[in-house]
């Protein structure tokens, strides 16, 4: 019974996408929807707040030249000890009076600012000065687009960062340097870019009202069909941004209007459906609508695979005469696409200035949370209050929000010996879950309810419980896209990475669903008013710690193999610029928390919140369950 996993995210994506801007039915709508709108979108690339601007320090590197222009190898800060590449290329000889403007953004190239250079030297013909920069993985930059993508540093998605972001503010430091120059009119900057350079300009554009128009090509995904069509699993992390509020990108590309935006595709691209992106325009065009300014917003198709066509490239450069330079410039074909070796191109020529710390950018750009401590009892009440409301207001955003019922229906009940045992079929969401209740005739006041964990074994686990935690009733939860109807290991970061997506993870679903089955239990005579205390083990404990935060019905919690950190494990999208597992676990506080072989950080956090509020006792480490359970539920108070 039920859906799979999978299933379940591309109905999420599927919600997301058609829904996106609906309700809107006025300018004035859109214009008081708008700031929070731009809100969502810097919190979702992970620059909410946005770092501080340092000294560009712009560093020129050396000149090249041919026909009719100039070029000038630049380096830049992002950030301190943070350097990023391009070239810029002036008109030669130059105008008279400030320039019309173009920041080329790369593509996925080996060396963006040389595999793209023909199209810096093109602008630079055509009268525009051009600033062609690589992205922070490019070039000698040492930094990563691949992170989530290839499953080495998954940890992103709990720090709230994407490579989208990055990227973001690479190209607002490239923008910052081209709009210093005096020869440049800052008024009139347009940007454009390719694939990965699509997506980045669209962002630029959305992010930056200082570009005036934007031309992306073969770049802006739509979540619906990038999932649908599994496209995400070609695409890299810098394509996407993480998704706490459910948006697809026409809620975002809306933020555009009423700035002159040009969408391009290729019709036999293999990366994006004609269906994906004339939907996606026609949404946005709606909004522009509203502004009366219909013309700006332009879907440009035409024949071919993924790349540019000349058509496409007359269509953008008419599109920034128009509404970059104000005026007609000669029409110029493109060169060739190495007309300068790479050696004459390179910035850095292999050594990059030291310190270069862009391989730590997802560390510079997280923003750590925290949780103050109490200075005694008395203020712990309204700490722990204003965090569980940052925890619902942001990681946790689509579990307070969310409306699906737990469905179930009885399929055993037995005798084993004296013990009564029950069996549940259950169904969330249009996925399966299933229950297991085991009590048994001397079953005392209370009762422990394990959700289960993609390591446990099912077939033994309830058991096992009834022998380490004899004369309680117990309850075994497995949830949705676990035990018989789960995934392996190697499907679990595909199936994580999308989830990321839709703004859903697994140990968010899990939370959910032992949330929803507690309700259920409750109702049931073995549970009735009884004390109920929460086992999980590995992810499945960090989904029993939220349910307990937020459900202070709970009386205690034993969690066996709960990760250091959640940039270890249990993913939620940018949950450690709330807190981390420790402070979740002192959310808890003052009820009775056990830890089972877990490696307590070094800042010690809950154990000196359990001794600021006078019951130490109740903050439980251990190397067995039994011993630790034992505790918890029997201790002074507990």
């Amino acid at each position: 019974m039920g859906i799979t996993l999978w299933d379940y995210i591309l109905r999420r994506a599927k919600e997301v996408t058609d829904r996106a801007l609906e309700g809107i039915g006025t300018l004035e709508e859109w214009e008081r929807l708008r700031p929070e709108r731009y809100r969502e979108f810097m919190r979702s690339v992970g620059l909410d707040p946005m770092p501080d601007r340092c000294e560009l320090e712009p560093t020129p590197h050396g000149e090249f030249g041919g026909k009719g222009y100039r070029a000038v190898k630049m380096a830049y800060r992002i950030l301190p000890d943070c350097w990023g590449t391009g070239t810029l290329y002036y008109p030669d000889p130059l105008p008279a009076g400030k320039l019309p403007a173009i920041l080329y953004v790369s593509g996925h190239r080996t060396i963006g600012s040389f595999g793209y250079q023909h199209h810096g030297i093109m602008w630079a013909r055509r009268g525009y000065l051009a600033f062609v920069f690589d992205t922070v993985e490019q070039h000698d930059n040492p930094g990563d687009h691949h992170g989530v993508y290839s499953g080495r540093r998954l940890d992103w998605i709990s720090r709230g960062y994407t490579a989208a972001g990055g990227e973001l503010l690479n190209s607002m430091r490239a923008l910052d340097l081209l709009s210093s120059l005096s020869e440049v009119d800052p008024d009139r900057i347009g940007a454009t870019g390719i694939s990965g350079g699509g997506a980045h300009s669209f962002y630029l554009a959305v992010a930056d009202e200082r570009i005036r128009a934007v031309a992306t090509v073969v770049g802006v995904t739509s979540i619906k069909y990038t999932l649908a069509k599994r496209n995400f699993l070609h695409h890299c992390d810098c394509m996407y941004t993480l998704n706490p509020f459910g948006r697809d990108n026409a809620d975002f590309a809306a933020l555009v209007a009423p700035r002159a935006l040009l969408f391009c595709y290729a019709e036999e691209d293999s990366l994006f459906s004609p269906e994906e992106y004339r939907t996606l325009a026609e949404k946005v065009l709606k909004v522009y609508r509203l502004y009366g300014a219909e013309e700006k917003c332009r879907l440009y198709e035409y024949p071919g695979p993924h790349s540019y066509s000349p058509e496409a490239l007359e269509e953008i450069n008419r599109w920034m005469d128009r509404y970059v330079a104000g005026e007609e410039h000669p029409m110029v074909p493109l060169g060739p696409e190495e007309e300068n070796p790479e050696r004459v191109v390179t910035v850095f020529n292999g050594r990059p200035p030291h310190p270069d710390r862009l391989d730590i950018l997802p560390e510079l750009l997280t923003v750590r949370g925290g949780v103050e401590l109490p200075q005694g009892p008395e203020d712990w009440p309204g700490i722990r209050e204003e965090a569980k409301e940052r925890l619902r207001e942001g990681p946790f955003r689509w579990l307070e929000r969310n409306d699906e019922e737990l469905e179930v229906r009885l399929v055993g009940d037995w005798l084993a010996g004296e013990t009564k045992y029950l069996a549940y079929e259950g169904e969330v969401g249009g996925m399966g879950v299933w229950i297991e209740v085991w009590d048994p005739p001397d079953a005392d006041g209370k009762a422990v309810v394990a959700l289960a964990d993609p390591e446990d074994d099912l077939s033994d686990l309830l058991s096992q419980l009834g022998t380490m935690l004899p004369g309680h009733t117990l309850a075994l939860v497995e949830p949705r896209g676990m035990g018989l109807r789960g995934f392996g290991r190697k499907e679990y970061r595909f199936l994580l990475r999308a989830g990321s997506l839709v703004g859903v993870t697994p140990v968010m679903m899990w939370t959910y669903d032992i949330t929803e089955a507690l309700g259920f239990l409750r109702t049931l005579p073995a549970f009735r008013g009884k004390e109920v205390y929460l086992f999980g083990n590995g992810e499945a404990a960090v989904a029993c710690l939220y349910c307990a935060i937020f459900d202070d019905s709970i009386s205690g919690a034993m969690l066996k193999g709960l990760p250091r950190s959640h940039l270890d494990g249990g993913y939620i999208p940018g949950i450690v610029r709330v807190l981390d597992i420790q402070q979740a676990v002192g959310l808890l506080a003052p009820r009775p928390v056990g830890l089972v072989d877990w490696p307590a950080p070094r800042s010690q956090w809950p154990e000196r919140l359990y001794g600021r509020l006078g019951v130490p006792e109740r903050y439980i480490l251990g190397g067995s369950l039994k011993v630790v359970a034992d505790r918890v539920m029997y201790v002074e108070g507990g």
